[in-house]
């Protein structure tokens, strides 16, 4: 009898206040669907312009995540404004209809009604005011964004932002859902398309399965310039051994890249083509560099077996990004691990580019890249990558925090 008496007061009250909002409402959802629209183009430029910047060595992994993030919260900040200004051209029809609900909640409720739209506004405020290292509590926030969005199918904003933040936390497999949700709405998306087929690849272990071939196969059809999928599929074609497509794939690229990406698709087109001339490929570059580290558990740490562990090197007081990773569990401690400068996560930072580095082995609470102050972990002193380097040993003792 409870439900269904909320569910007639909440339609009365919607209809009441559709009879006072109607016209205000009729006369604006043209004006605010373009406006949605210009909004996430123009945020999806500037974020290819920063991606394109972070590719040429401009502005540092660090600077670009901090400048996403503005990005993201200005996005969301538009569609705050059109319900502003909705209100500032007619406050009476908003007041009137606002006064019906309030005064059904006053005479009828214990506050306890959700606010829906009011919610995700909330929850994505927690998603960009949470640190960059609180890991557990942007979890928690982009969780409450994910839920929400379950029953708001049409939410562009909503799932796009939903995407971008399982991509910063490292979830992959729910930021290509993310994406292919918006995907079959818009399929002439390149940059959706993109985005997509970057998520499935990492989500795979960065494999070409089937579903990230098919992927990136759509992404080129919708823009056959994309740097990044011609390199995806340039790679796919040198694993098979098809070193012709290869080298006309990485060329095409190159015919788009500058600076320090050109550089790199330089390289590999050199690399490649030793090869298939029949120089060993050992011969054809230097061996990269390589650390070899003994990881262990102390006996004072208390850590699930199936816990994530991961063990990483990084430039010594510069950017935090990894230029080397191994992921592992902790039933797997204690283990010999051999970072490699081929283990690199973006071009142009890997062990074969910075001298001096040091150490990371930790344990993820959370199971997320991202670092938490509840974490177990152990930090190294500066290595010099110019010197022949021992084992080097790593205990994991004490917490972050």
């Amino acid at each position: 009898m409870v439900a269904t008496f909320w569910i007639i007061a909440s339609l009365m009250c919607g209809l009441a206040a559709a009879f006072i909002l109607w016209p205000v409402w009729r006369r604006r959802r043209s004006e605010s669907a373009d406006r949605t629209d210009l909004n996430v183009q123009l945020y999806r430029a500037r974020l290819q312009e920063l991606e394109e910047s972070r590719t040429r060595g401009e502005i540092t992994e660090a600077e670009y995540v901090e400048l996403e993030q503005e990005l993201q919260l200005a996005l969301l900040q538009d569609a705050g404004e059109e319900w502003t200004t909705l209100s500032g051209q007619s406050r009476l029809p908003i007041v009137f209809a606002a006064a019906v609900v309030i005064f059904s909640i006053f005479a009828y409720s214990d506050f306890g009604l959700s606010f829906g739209a009011l919610n995700d506004w909330v929850v994505s405020e927690e998603i960009h005011e949470t640190a960059p290292h609180d890991a557990a509590d942007m979890l928690a926030a982009v969780e409450k964004l994910s839920a929400s969005l379950q029953n708001q199918p049409d939410n562009d904003q909503g799932w796009f932002l939903l995407g971008q933040s399982w991509r910063s936390l490292s979830v992959h497999d729910k930021s290509a859902d993310a994406f292919g949700h918006l995907l079959q709405k818009y399929p002439g998306d390149a940059s959706l398309a993109s985005y997509y087929a970057e998520a499935l690849f990492l989500a795979d272990n960065q494999r070409f399965t089937p579903r990230v071939k098919l992927a990136v196969e759509q992404a080129l059809k919708l823009n056959p310039n994309n740097i990044l999928m011609l390199e995806f599929t340039a790679m796919d074609a040198y694993r098979s051994g098809d070193m012709k497509t290869a080298l006309s794939l990485f060329r095409r690229a190159l015919s788009g890249a500058d600076g320090e990406r050109a550089t790199l698709l330089q390289q590999a087109i050199s690399r490649i083509s030793a090869e298939a001339d029949g120089v060993p490929l050992e011969a054809a570059l230097p061996a990269g560099r390589a650390l070899k580290v003994l990881v262990e558990l102390a006996d004072s740490v208390s850590s699930p077996a199936n816990a994530t562990v991961y063990v990483y090197a990084r430039a010594f007081q510069g950017p935090p990004m990894p230029l080397a990773v191994e992921r592992l569990t902790v039933s797997a401690l204690p283990v010999l691990v051999t970072l490699t400068a081929g283990q690199a996560m973006m071009q142009g930072m890997s062990l074969d580019d910075v001298d001096t580095v040091q150490l990371v082995a930790r344990i993820s609470k959370s199971g997320l890249a991202n670092a938490s102050p509840d974490d177990y972990e152990v930090v190294s002193q500066s290595i010099d990558m110019t010197k022949e380097q021992s084992v080097i040993k790593l205990i994991i003792a004490n917490r972050r925090g």
